[in-house]
């Protein structure tokens, strides 16, 4: 090649490749935490990870500089090349040279070694910082070696971008220093990505729970991302979009070579992904050569965080490879599946075996089961809706003559709220014919379903009595079961609000879970710890426990599929007090439909209130009472009277809001209130409230209603029932404005309101707010002449105002004393506000902010307001 032509080879390549560039990366924005300004200190960012994630965009992105002074770069993409076999290290040198001088290169250019020489000149004498970003390199013989040498041997202003051609190409890179490699998890995208404009360029305009949505279905892989924002049907599984199936099919299996494609849909269909388990299963010795080879080239299998010889694949990569195996090999599938299945029971591995048999429609190792097996995977490990499933196609003359699968089979009803079929079921495991009945008698299985269950049934009283009795007799030789009495006493104590004897029984059930693997009464103990906050209303404290469950549940392996939709009950209840944007109808319903299933009376109860409340809020109100129905409908079948009571006492209020006639509402009679004081006191504060509500929406009567307020204020403060008593206060001080006592009424909506704010529960009063404004003209005459709250937004004094989002706030302080009321002067403090303007805010005198301050000042151990701002945020106060 002459001189002249390698110029104009080399122009015509820089062409196409920096048009690929553009293309590539129109509509595009750098991802702040995978852009080139995240790694500064980097010599080589090296991207590996399976097609589909946005490698050749990243190393795109890269070669986009915004400072032409100071910076260069050079964009070889190697699909540009006509032939890459025929690019020659003195022709890549060459291209790059092209790129970095221009025509001025015209000199350097050779078609040999000299080239090469020239490159290494430019690039160790280069002023500027130079980004070489390569799209496509493959190894040694295609450039591989050259582009290694140039790492190695030019300055630190000379950075590397590189997606090689294959997952395991230039593999000496990452052995190297100063090498930065992201991979499938880095590249993901994430619920921020998706809702920065552009991101996806042209879909714009994702809301959270969008995004929340997108990830959760395509997990961030950024292929499956697009394609659900094209397919007409995103609420479908990803695995059967049309498009979907044509990706894969066309961009994944049409590049694997046969063996490789036989082996990832023949790898599908295991439980879990291994060497050993994949030669057993399909009669081979060649299952570690396919991994390492598919590996190598294209990144489809990764070794799982809890073991490195199981790997996993990309749920929806593996959904859809196992509809391929099901479509090209439909004889062989219930074969494989046994054969799954008896590799996991050879392994001890129940839980495994049960979900493959299940999948296989084979049952009959049911009458070979153990008792150990059955009680593990149900009372231990809770898979309770696998179990379910299960049992039901299991024939019933098989369950009732094996004493475990009677009882197993109990507790799955039980905790599948059928209380009455549980005990027919129980019943029957004392028959004579059941097999392994005296072993089982000897730990008190039988016993502990029974008292376990009454507390699923809300017989609180009972269960308590037969939890105690059954540790008195059985809790020394059976340690599992131990910690499931434990929990089960526990939540009764939560949903008893009885708050200081639940922190010991949460220890004891704790270290018992623990000592014993208990991953079922985990669930349970958290749902307690976590429903307990939500009883106080304190929301912060509530969502800290969530997150705490979810990351202790992972480092210690509990079982996903029941604890991520149990704690997601929990997490819509916690969602809509924070913000009630973030909660869609649909999640909500899906929380419901769960907890419908399997949701004690409290859990249930919880979720039922929130989701009507929220479908109530967004105008589907004819949606939100016919929930309220299905749950009173579910307490009569399975005769539940205080979720009963609980779902006419909120039917109640919904009708009044609804109302038009000035009807009184339908309410509980004293006399059905039969469950524990506490229980009872809960009741008696929605019944009083609803009361209020309806005096004030009759236009009279207000010294009543204010009565009732107070009633239910006095009721809640009895149980810590903050939301309540937030509600109590916002009717009372209605009733106050309506009497004529204006300052005391908005004393009182200002106090509702720093306590709401101080627990993050915000819904709570914009509820109770929108509900009195629809019931009294006066509401909105209360709300209109209360103070400003934008004042207090609003810094003003640079001194006080400190930043400093490295201190983590603290859930809880239960060692200071400082007030609700004190903290809210202290946020007014943190923000410039002079102690006049803080009198206005809090509707007190100066003296009274002087005071507050003192008493602030001595308790955090300080002497002025910046210190007092900055201790305060130390101990996680603000």
């Amino acid at each position: 090649m002459t001189r002249h032509s390698l110029e104009d080879w080399c122009r015509k390549m820089s062409a196409r490749m920096w048009g690929r560039q553009r293309f590539i990366t129109q509509g595009c924005t750098d991802r702040q935490r995978l852009s080139a300004s995240a790694v500064p200190g980097a010599k080589v960012v090296l991207y590996r990870a399976p097609p589909g994630y946005g490698k050749s965009v990243q190393v795109a992105l890269a070669a986009n500089i915004r400072d032409p002074e100071h910076e260069s770069a050079v964009y070889i993409n190697r699909r540009s090349y006509p032939d890459a076999r025929d690019v020659t290290d003195s022709l890549f040198a060459a291209l790059v040279l092209y790129q970095l001088e221009g025509p001025e290169s015209r000199g350097t250019l050779k078609s040999d070694t000299d080239t090469i020489e020239a490159l290494r000149d430019a690039l160790s004498n280069a002023k500027k910082t130079i980004r070489i970003c390569l799209d496509g390199p493959g190894e040694g013989a295609d450039n591989g070696d050259l582009i290694e040498d140039l790492i190695c041997e030019t300055p630190g202003n000379v950075k590397f971008f590189i997606a090689p051609g294959s997952a395991g190409a230039l593999p000496r890179l990452s052995l190297m220093t100063g090498v930065v490699t992201y991979g499938a998890d880095e590249l993901a995208f994430t619920e921020g990505d998706l809702k920065e404009p552009e991101k996806l360029g042209e879909v714009t305009g994702i809301d959270g729970l969008e995004a929340g949505n997108m990830i959760q279905a395509t997990g961030g892989w950024p292929a499956l991302v697009r394609l659900m924002c094209q397919t007409p049907n995103p609420d479908l599984p990803p695995a059967s979009w049309p498009e979907t199936r044509s990706y894969f099919r066309d961009n994944l299996l049409s590049v694997l070579p046969r063996h490789a494609r036989r082996f990832v849909c023949n790898a599908a269909m295991l439980e879990e992904i291994s060497a050993e388990c994949y030669d057993y299963v399909y009669k081979t010795q060649q299952a570690d050569q396919e991994i390492s080879f598919l590996n190598e080239k294209f990144a489809l299998l990764a070794p799982t965080a809890a073991s490195g010889k199981h790997l996993t694949m990309h749920p929806v990569l593996r959904e859809y490879l196992r509809s391929v195996f099901s479509a090209t090999q439909r004889e062989r599938r219930s074969y494989v599946l046994k054969r799954v299945a008896f590799w996991h029971w050879r392994r001890g591995e129940y839980l495994h075996s049960i979900n493959v048999a299940l999948e296989a429609s084979d049952h009959r190792w049911a009458r070979v089961v153990s008792d150990s097996i059955i009680l593990d995977v149900a009372l231990r490990q809770g898979e309770i809706e696998v179990l379910r499933t299960w049992f039901e196609k299991v024939p019933a003359r098989t369950i009732k003559k094996i004493a475990s699968l009677s009882i197993g089979y109990a507790w799955t009803l039980y905790f599948s709220q059928q209380a009455r079929q549980a005990e027919e079921m129980l019943a029957s495991s004392r028959h004579p014919i059941s097999r392994g009945l005296g072993s089982l008698d000897e730990e008190g299985w039988r016993e502990l379903v029974k008292a376990i269950g009454k507390a699923t049934h809300d017989e609180l009283p009972e269960s308590q009595a037969l939890c105690e009795k059954w540790i008195d007799a059985f809790g020394d030789r059976n340690l599992v079961g131990k910690g499931a009495a434990l929990t089960c006493q526990a939540f009764i104590a939560s949903s008893d609000r009885r708050f200081e004897e639940l922190e010991e029984l949460l220890h004891k059930a704790a270290v018992a879970n623990q000592s014993s693997n208990q991953f079922y009464a985990f669930i349970w103990l958290k749902a307690a710890e976590i429903q307990t906050e939500l009883f106080k209303g304190d929301i912060v404290r509530a969502m800290h426990l969530l997150r705490q469950a979810d990351k202790t549940a992972e480092k210690i392996g509990v079982p996903k599929s029941f604890l991520s939709k149990m704690l997601g009950v929990l997490e819509v209840q916690i969602r809509l007090e924070q913000d009630h944007h973030l909660v869609s109808p649909e999640s909500a319903q899906a929380s419901f439909d769960f907890a419908l299933n399997y949701g004690v009376t409290d859990i249930l109860w919880g979720c039922t209130q929130t989701c009507s409340r929220l479908l109530y809020h967004q105008g589907f109100r004819d949606r939100a009472m016919a929930l309220l129905e299905q749950a009173r409908l579910a307490a009569s079948e399975r005769e539940l009277p205080r979720l009963n009571i609980l779902t006419k006492v909120q039917l109640a209020e919904f009708t009044l809001l609804n109302n038009e006639e000035l009807e009184p509402p339908i309410l509980p009679d004293e006399s059905e209130l039969i469950f524990t004081p506490n229980q009872n006191r809960a009741i008696q504060a929605h019944i009083a409230l609803v009361r209020s509500m309806y005096r004030l929406r009759l236009g009279k009567q207000f010294g009543v209603a204010g009565n009732y307020a107070r009633e239910a204020l006095q009721a809640a403060s009895a149980i810590s029932d903050a939301r309540t008593r937030v509600a109590a206060q916002y009717c009372q001080a209605l009733a106050a404005f309506a009497l004529g006592s204006s300052k005391p009424a908005k004393r009182l909506i200002l106090d509702a309101n720093l306590h709401a704010e101080h627990l993050n529960c915000h819904f709570t009063p914009l509820w109770i707010k929108e509900a009195l404004l629809s019931l009294s003209p006066l509401a909105q005459d209360l709300f209109n002449d209360l103070p400003d709250d934008s004042e207090a937004k609003a810094t003003k004094d640079p001194d006080v105002r400190i930043e400093d989002s490295s201190v983590p706030p603290v859930p809880g302080n239960a060692h200071s004393t400082i007030t609700i009321k004190q903290i809210s002067l202290l946020k007014c403090v943190s923000n410039g506000m002079t102690n006049r303007e803080i009198a206005e805010r809090l509707l007190v005198t100066e003296d009274t902010v002087k005071w507050h301050m003192k008493k602030i000042f001595s308790e955090l151990k300080v002497t002025n307001r910046v210190q007092a701002v900055t201790e305060a945020r130390l101990r996680g106060l603000l």
